[in-house]
C-alpha cells in the first residue's frame, strides 16, 4: 500500500482542476429515480482567509421520500496550498436516522475539535467530502492501493483501491473512467454509513466522478451523472466516437435544512 501523494510538502501554486465545477447527478435508490445529488466546488473565503468551499447535497424527490426520505447537505472548506480540511459539517436525514456534525480543523494546535471533544491530527487530514476531491488529484494509473488520513468521530486510515478501467454511459454522455473504492473501518462516508462506496472517475487529468455507487439500509443508492457547470478550465472531452458530454448549465436548488 503507497501512500498518498497529491500534496507536496512547499503546497500548491495552481488550483486544482475541479474549483469552479459543478456536477449535478440523477439519483436512484431501490432501483426508483427519485431526486438529484449535486457536488459542486468553489474559491471562497473563510475568516478572511482564502479556502475552497466543497458542497454536496443530496435530495430526495416527493414520490421516494413516502418510501425512504434523503436530505443530505455537507460543506469541506480546504486550505488552498495543501487541500488539507479546516472546517466539516454535515446535516443529513436518511429514513429516520438523522445527524448534524461540526468538525474544525487547528492546526496551530494540530487538533481536531468536534462536540468540545479534541483529536490530535497528523499533516494532512481530511473529511469525508473533501477526501474524495483529494483522491482526484493522485495518480490512480498505477492500480497500487494509498491510504489517508480523514477525520469522522475520530481519524482513521482511507484506503484507496484501484478496481481497473470501465465504460460507463450516463445522462451526460459515455465516459473512460477508473474505478475505484475508498474503504475504512471508521464511519462518516458521504452517504449512508459510508461503507461499500463506489466512484467511477473519468480517465484523465480531472477525474471527474460520473458515477457514484454506496449502499443504504434499504438498498443501493446510485448516481448518474446528468448535467455539468464549469467555469473555468474546460470541459474534459468525451470518449471519441462515443456520445458528447452534455454541459447544459444549471442553478443548484439551495437546500433547506
Amino acid at each position: 500500500m503507497a501512500p498518498a501523494s497529491g500534496v507536496s510538502a512547499q503546497g500548491r501554486t495552481e488550483a486544482p482542476l475541479f474549483v469552479g465545477e459543478t456536477l449535478k447527478f440523477t439519483m436512484t435508490i431501490m432501483g426508483v429515480t427519485g431526486g438529484e445529488l449535486t457536488l459542486s466546488a468553489r474559491a471562497t473565503d473563510l475568516s478572511g482567509k482564502p479556502v475552497y468551499k466543497l458542497e454536496m447535497s443530496a435530495l430526495s424527490n416527493e414520490v421516494l421520500s413516502r418510501v425512504f426520505i434523503v436530505r443530505d447537505y455537507l460543506a469541506s472548506w480546504i486550505d488552498p496550498s495543501n487541500l488539507r480540511s479546516v472546517r466539516f459539517e454535515k446535516h443529513t436525514v436518511e429514513g429516520k436516522r438523522v445527524r448534524d456534525d461540526r468538525i474544525d480543523f487547528l492546526w496551530d494546535e494540530g487538533i481536531a475539535r468536534r462536540d468540545a471533544v479534541a483529536t490530535p491530527i497528523t499533516n494532512p487530514t481530511f473529511d469525508s467530502l473533501s477526501s474524495v476531491y483529494y483522491l482526484r488529484t493522485l495518480d490512480l494509473t498505477g492500480g497500487t492501493p494509498v491510504a489517508i488520513n480523514v477525520m469522522s468521530r475520530k481519524v482513521h486510515s482511507l484506503t484507496i483501491h484501484v478496481h481497473g478501467r470501465e465504460t460507463v454511459t450516463t445522462p451526460a454522455g459515455t465516459f473512460r473512467t477508473i474505478r475505484v473504492e475508498p474503504r475504512s473501518k471508521g464511519e462518516g462516508g458521504l452517504i449512508g454509513k459510508g461503507k461499500n462506496l463506489l466512484l467511477w472517475l473519468t480517465d484523465d487529468e480531472r477525474k471527474m466522478p460520473v458515477q457514484i455507487r454506496s449502499k443504504l439500509k434499504v438498498g443501493t443508492l446510485v448516481g448518474k451523472l446528468k448535467a455539468v457547470a464549469k467555469s473555468s478550465p474546460p470541459l474534459p472531452t468525451p470518449t471519441p466516437g462515443l456520445a458528447r458530454v452534455r454541459t447544459d448549465a444549471f442553478r443548484p436548488s439551495p437546500a433547506s435544512f
